[in-house]
C-alpha cells in the first residue's frame, strides 16, 4: 500500500496545479485573441503656456530704506526664458507684452535670449493691447503678432529730447560757471546754455542716426515682407490704428486675448496652460506682534541654502548707477557705484582662488573722476592676476568707460552708449540767489585762490586758470589710460575722445570695444580665457553680496562709532517708491549738484536715452 500513498501523494498535487492554471491561462489566452487590435498611443497635447512681459528690468534690484523696488532683474527672466527652452513639453509661448521699462542695451540683450527660445521651433505668439517702440520690437522676435482689435500701434520712430536749465538758474539768479575739456564734452551745456551747440547737435544727430538704423534693420529681420526702407516709410505714417497695422503688415492678426486662447485651444491636441508667477503677500498686521514679525521676515528674508561650491567659480561683479566719492549712510542702495564697495568686491576676487575671472558688469553714466580712477586701480590690479571681462549695458559712458578700460575684454551691445571720454568741471555761483532772498555773506581769505570753491561768487582770473590746469590734466590722464587699454595711441585715442559718446557698433568698429553681445557673451568669453567648458561645472558668485536690509543697517552703525551721516540729496529722492517714478530728471540734478559741491571735475554723461 505504501507504493500506491506516494503514488497518490504525487499525482493529487499535480492534478490540482493543472485544474487551477490551465483554466487561467487559457481564460488569459482567450482574452488576448478576443481582445481587440491595440490602438496606437495618442498624440500628446501641445502645451502652450503664458508669459507676461511687461515692467521695469535692471542688471540688480536696487535695495533702500524700503527694501528692494518692484524692479525685475535680467537674469531673473533669463532664466524663465531658458526653463521654457528647456521644457519639451512646451510646444509654444504666449508672450502678452505690457508696458516695459528698459534701456537700448537691455532690450536687445532681451531680444537675443528671445532669439534662442525660437531656435528650439516652439511656436511664439506676440500679444499686444497696444504698444510703442519697445513693445514692438519684442513682438518682431515672435513667430507671429496679434493686436487688440481696438488697440493702436505707436511706431513712430525716436527722438532725442535735452533738457536745459540756464533759463531757471538766471532766473534764480544763479550763475554756472563751468568748463569742459574735449570738443565734444557737452555735460556742461544744460547749465551754460538753452540750446546745444554745433558739436553736441552733430553727435547727438549721428548717436542717434545709428540707433534708428539699429532699429529698422531689427523690424526688417522679424518681418519677412518689411525691408529696412519700407520699415523708414511706415514708421513715418505712424502711429497706426489696429487695422493699419495689419493692414501694413506690421502685425499678423486682429484679436481679443480671449479669442486668441480661443482659437490656440479649438486646435486638435492642443491647449493653453496658464502660468502665473506672481505671488501676492498678504500685508502685515501692523497692530499685533505677528505682524511686525512678519514685516521684519519680509524686509530680511532667509538666505537660501546652498550646496558645496564648484571648484571653478567666476566673481559678477555689478556696477550699477552714478559714480560717486565714498560716504556712510544709514540708508543702504544698490542704485549708486563707490570706490568703497567695489574695492571690496574686487578685494575678494583676487584673494579667492577658487575665482578664475571676473566679469565686470557696467551700467553707469559717469560721475565722479576721482571714484573712476579709484575703481579704475582696483580693475587694473585683478587684471594682472586674474581675466577680467566687461560687459557694458544700456551705459558705460565717461567714467562708466573709465571704469571698463582696464579690462582685458570688453563686451557691448550695439545699442550701448559708450566713450564720452572727457571731463567737466565747476560751480554754481549762488550769491544772486542769496542776495535775491535776503542773505549776504562777508568773506575773508588768504591765499589768492582761497574762494576757489565758495558759492558766494565765480572763479577769479587765476582761480580758472588752476580749475583748467586740473582739468586737462585728468583729461590727458583719461586718454593716456585708454590708450594703455586699448593698445592704442595717445594720438587715436584723442581722435575718437573729446567727449564723444558712441553706440556700442560705432565704438567697436573704433576699437573701443572688442565684442558684441551681452552678459553671456562675456561670461562665455570668462570661461574660455581660464580654459572652461561647456560641461565644466562653474559657479556665478555674485558681488558686491546683497545682504538683507537690517544687516546692512547694522554694518553700517558699528562702522560709524562716532554717529550716522547724512545720506546724498540724491539718494534719499530714491527712497520711497512714488518718489522713484518721478525722479528721473530729479536725480540726475541733485546727483551731479552733489558731486559739483564735492568735487570740481566730473566725468559723467549729461543725458538718458530711453526707448519707448
Amino acid at each position: 500500500m505504501k507504493p500506491l500513498k506516494t503514488f497518490w501523494q504525487t499525482v493529487i498535487p499535480l492534478f490540482l496545479i493543472i485544474f487551477l492554471v490551465l483554466p487561467v491561462s487559457a481564460e488569459e489566452h482567450s482574452e488576448e485573441e478576443a481582445a481587440p487590435p491595440a490602438t496606437e498611443t495618442a498624440p500628446p497635447v501641445k502645451k502652450y503656456v503664458e508669459f507676461t512681459l511687461s515692467g521695469t528690468y535692471t542688471d540688480i534690484k536696487e535695495m533702500s530704506f524700503f527694501g528692494t523696488s518692484s524692479t525685475k532683474t535680467l537674469r531673473g527672466l533669463f532664466k524663465k526664458l531658458d526653463a521654457l527652452k528647456n521644457d519639451d513639453e512646451v510646444a509654444g509661448v504666449i508672450f502678452k507684452i505690457g508696458n516695459i521699462g528698459v534701456g537700448w542695451a537691455n532690450l536687445q540683450e532681451i531680444l537675443n535670449k528671445l532669439a534662442e527660445l525660437q531656435d528650439t521651433e516652439k511656436e511664439m505668439i506676440a500679444y499686444l493691447e497696444s504698444g510703442g517702440n519697445a513693445q514692438y520690437l519684442l513682438a518682431t522676435a515672435m513667430d507671429r503678432i496679434v493686436l487688440m482689435p481696438t488697440g493702436s500701434l505707436n511706431l513712430i520712430g525716436l527722438r532725442a529730447e535735452i533738457l536745459f536749465y540756464k533759463g531757471l538758474l538766471e532766473k534764480l539768479d544763479v550763475e554756472a560757471d563751468m568748463l569742459a575739456m574735449g570738443e565734444f564734452k557737452s555735460g556742461i551745456e544744460p547749465f551754460t546754455r538753452d540750446s546745444m551747440s554745433d558739436a553736441f547737435r552733430e553727435s547727438m544727430t549721428e548717436l542717434l542716426n545709428d540707433l534708428y538704423a539699429q532699429m529698422l534693420e531689427k523690424i526688417a529681420d522679424g518681418r519677412e515682407e518689411i525691408t529696412p526702407e519700407i520699415a523708414a516709410e511706415l514708421i513715418d505714417r505712424g502711429p497706426f490704428t489696429a487695422k493699419e497695422a495689419h493692414e501694413a503688415k506690421l502685425v499678423d492678426a486682429l484679436q481679443y486675448y480671449d479669442e486668441l486662447l480661443d482659437a490656440i485651444n479649438e486646435t486638435p491636441d492642443t491647449a493653453v496652460a496658464k502660468q502665473d508667477d506672481k505671488k501676492k503677500r498678504k500685508v502685515p498686521d501692523m497692530n499685533s506682534f505677528m505682524g511686525l514679525m512678519q514685516l521684519f521676515n519680509m524686509l530680511n528674508p532667509p538666505q537660501r541654502a546652498k550646496g558645496p561650491p564648484a571648484e571653478n567659480q567666476l566673481a559678477l561683479i555689478y556696477a550699477s548707477g552714478p559714480i560717486l566719492p565714498n560716504f556712510d549712510s544709514p540708508f543702504p542702495t544698490t542704485s549708486l557705484i563707490t570706490p568703497k564697495t567695489l574695492k571690496k568686491a574686487f578685494e575678494k576676487a583676487r584673494s579667492d582662488n577658487a575665482i578664475k575671472a571676473v566679469v565686470l558688469r557696467v551700467n553707469s553714466p559717469g560721475g565722479s573722476a576721482i571714484a573712476s580712477d579709484l575703481i579704475w586701480r582696483e580693475v587694473m590690479r585683478t587684471q594682472r592676476e586674474k581675466p577680467v571681462i566687461v560687459s557694458m549695458a544700456n551705459y558705460a559712458a565717461s567714467g562708466g568707460y573709465y571704469i571698463s578700460m582696464a579690462a582685458g575684454t570688453i563686451v557691448a551691445q550695439p545699442g550701448t552708449l559708450t566713450g564720452s571720454i572727457g571731463v567737466f568741471g565747476g560751480k554754481l555761483n549762488l550769491k544772486g540767489l542769496y542776495n535775491k532772498v535776503g542773505l549776504t555773506k562777508e568773506i575773508i581769505a588768504h591765499g589768492q585762490n582761497a574762494t576757489l570753491y565758495s558759492d558766494y561768487g565765480g572763479f577769479t582770473e587765476t582761480e580758472r586758470e588752476r580749475v583748467e590746469k586740473m582739468m586737462k590734466t585728468i583729461y590727458e590722464d583719461f586718454v593716456n589710460k585708454a590708450a594703455e587699454g586699448r593698445e592704442k595711441t595717445f594720438d587715436e585715442i584723442d581722435a575718437v575722445a573729446q567727449g564723444r559718446v558712441w553706440t556700442g557698433r560705432q565704438a567697436k568698429e573704433l576699437g573701443l570695444v572688442d565684442e558684441l553681445g551681452g552678459l553671456e557673451t562675456a561670461l562665455a568669453i570668462a570661461k574660455k580665457e581660464v580654459g572652461l567648458t561647456d560641461e565644466d561645472r562653474v559657479d556665478i558668485i555674485v558681488l558686491p553680496e546683497q545682504k538683507p536690509f537690517f544687516e546692512q543697517i547694522m554694518e553700517s552703525i558699528l562702522e560709524e562709532e562716532a554717529g550716522i551721516s547724512t545720506p546724498l540729496p540724491g539718494q534719499l529722492a530714491q527712497q520711497h517708491p512714488a518718489l522713484h517714478k518721478l525722479n528721473t530728471q530729479w536725480h540726475r540734478i541733485v546727483t551731479w549738484l552733489t558731486l559739483f559741491e564735492k568735487e570740481r571735475v566730473v566725468t559723467a554723461l549729461p543725458y538718458d536715452i530711453l526707448i519707448r
